[in-house]
């Protein structure tokens, strides 16, 4: 059947009555309740729900290197933790909470905000920066790859004037993967609570879980692991605050804990931070302490100095010896063992730096002098 008598009967089928479909009611909105303890705040923005608490412990010290600090004191840090809608950034995920952690005359103020609605968000956009604002510096944990990038995002996404407020960022991750490394399995702040502050979190919400928990809340107006959620962020602006104090006290070498490794990581860092003589150091601590490592380190070192700063070829290749009686074969030192060696014999024997009776050495070696008379350079006729 052609395309044409195909149409034509389709035409005398005629067309099916037409039927007005009901029309839908739009779905209300679910009432949703807002966590317990928190509050509406107004701004220029809007409405941000925060919640709020001054707890009588966590102080630190205020005896610590401004040096490790970019010049600040322990009190003049934030520390932020944000919790959000996915774990892989992107311009579509959002941060629903926030915690803000800060020194204050009776322990610590503890800050945290909520986003109800998400068209409220310029609003606790607003309201984070207000709280960002009361210290001169920040402290986050993966912070400077994660946090700090999501809330710039936002904060444009909003069309929010100016830029997010950040003061001087101290990421405590950096830190302790320079220093506790070679302790941990993973750096992740659970294993950080566990292994290096000591308390391990009871009926604490799984991190895959907190986006749903979120999801759950905009849905139906209230979910289960709501509440554990927002602990479990309050928690960890807590733990980041602890964290500092230990890692300070690692930084110092006032840690009782430490061990031969933690030495070898502490003298690492600090070289690669430029304070040398501090990371001599804790490396000629930790070679005492048994680390072969910090040994080959420290005996390398003082071979360079003895033979080049201080021109004591022999003191260096006794130190060479010791450290590979101690350590084992090490290819570096052996090689700098056989060098010195011939150093040390030249200067023993200074005759041969020149040639016999003050002669120039001979064109051909092998062959005597006498037969160099029979050799004629011919040129072109």
């Amino acid at each position: 059947m052609s395309v044409d008598a195909l149409r034509q009967r389709l035409g005398s089928l005629g067309s099916l009555p037409h039927r007005r479909l009901p029309r839908a009611l739009p779905a209300e909105p679910p009432r949703r309740i807002p966590p317990r303890g928190f509050e509406a705040v107004e701004n220029g923005y809007g409405v941000a729900w925060r919640w709020a608490e001054v707890l009588p412990v966590g102080r630190l010290d205020r005896a610590q290197a401004r040096s490790e600090l970019g010049g600040l004191e322990v009190d003049d840090f934030s520390f932020l933790d944000t919790e959000t809608t996915g774990l892989a950034g992107g311009t579509g995920i959002r941060v629903f909470t926030a915690a803000v952690a800060r020194p204050h005359p009776n322990g610590v103020e503890l800050v945290q905000l909520f986003l109800a609605e998400p068209s409220d968000e310029p609003a606790f956009l607003a309201a984070l920066d207000e709280e960002l604002r009361a210290t001169s510096g920040l402290a986050t944990y993966n912070g400077l790859s994660f946090d700090l990038p999501l809330l710039r995002t936002r904060w444009l996404m909003a069309r929010m004037p100016g830029e997010l407020t950040e003061g001087r960022h101290l990421d405590l991750l950096h830190l302790v993967r320079s220093l506790l490394r070679p302790r941990l399995e993973a750096c992740t702040l659970r294993a950080v609570e566990e292994r290096l502050l000591g308390f391990e979190r009871e009926d604490d919400v799984p991190g895959h879980l907190i986006p749903q928990a979120y999801f759950d809340y905009l849905r139906s107006g209230w979910s289960s692991n709501l509440e554990p959620t927002l602990e479990h962020n309050r928690q960890d602006v807590l733990s980041l605050q602890h964290l500092l104090h230990r890692l300070l006290h690692r930084l110092h070498g006032a840690d009782p804990a430490m061990e031969a490794r933690d030495w070898h990581a502490l003298g690492r860092h600090l070289l690669r931070r430029g304070r040398r003589s501090a990371a001599w150091r804790a490396l000629n601590l930790a070679a005492g302490l048994g680390d072969l490592d910090a040994a080959y380190l420290v005996a390398r070192r003082k071979a360079v100095v003895l033979e080049w700063r201080l021109k004591d070829p022999a003191a260096a290749m006794r130190v060479v010896e010791e450290a590979l009686n101690l350590i084992g074969p090490e290819p570096d030192l052996e090689k700098r063992r056989l060098r010195l060696r011939g150093r040390l014999q030249r200067a023993l024997d200074p005759k041969r730096r020149r040639a016999q009776d003050g002669n120039q050495p001979l064109p051909f070696p092998d062959q005597g002098r006498q037969g160099l008379d029979d050799l004629r350079v011919v040129g072109p006729a």
